[in-house]
């Protein structure tokens, strides 16, 4: 809870500024930039990342668990843990971006293979786990994806078109944003959920450590 109204409040803040620098007056860069859920080292940036490393440690706790109990699927919650830690690495070095210096296509373009190999690998893991569990899984990694890959997407003519200065386009960003935080956030509701239905595993962990 406290988490989305973080989050909420790191939106409002942007779309503020945003709306009030656009049709208002002028508000300084160095102030709007703290809020710009855009831009790089700031507040949204520190608070996404945080909360992506956050997420890759609770599932990493789980995925303890499950190797210590010889779980059929321990690798695949390993892998997961691993992925969040990679996302909260790049959400504050923007290692995807670096595509974008090698070749004239977008970074997303890119992901689409990759979202399809994860999909294949993670089916009968997800078919596995109890039915509400998957569906949120499912549920927050669309919202997610759909704001880091499909709204990016949407918005390249922004940038082809040299309107990235722009109210539309960065109403957009919050709209790319927003899905980002709280599909991760609505996964680690599901995880926590699982995890406290899961026979007490965290207590497990705890005893066995």
């Amino acid at each position: 809870m406290l988490l989305a109204l973080a989050a909420g409040f790191l939106l409002v803040m942007h779309v503020w500024l945003t709306f009030h620098h656009y049709r208002v007056s002028d508000i300084p860069w160095v102030i709007r930039q703290l809020f710009d859920v855009d831009e790089e080292n700031n507040i949204p940036t520190w608070f996404s990342s945080a909360n992506l490393l956050l997420t890759a440690m609770l599932t990493l706790l789980l995925a303890t668990g499950k190797w210590q109990h010889r779980d059929r699927w321990r690798m695949h919650w390993i892998l997961l843990g691993s992925g969040f830690l990679l996302l909260s690495l790049d959400e504050m070095a923007g290692l995807h971006e670096s595509l974008n210096v090698v070749t004239e296509a977008s970074w997303a373009i890119y992901a689409l293979p990759l979202m399809l190999i994860i999909a294949i690998v993670f089916m009968r893991f997800l078919y596995f786990l109890p039915a509400r569990t998957a569906s949120l899984f499912v549920l927050s990694g669309l919202i997610f994806l759909g704001g880091a890959v499909g709204v990016e997407l949407y918005t390249e003519p922004f940038l082809y078109n040299d309107e990235l200065n722009t109210l539309a386009y960065n109403l957009w960003t919050a709209v790319e944003e927003g899905m980002e935080m709280f599909g991760i956030i609505l996964f680690q509701y599901a995880l926590l959920e699982y995890m406290s239905r899961d026979n007490g595993l965290l207590c497990k962990i705890a005893i066995t450590d």
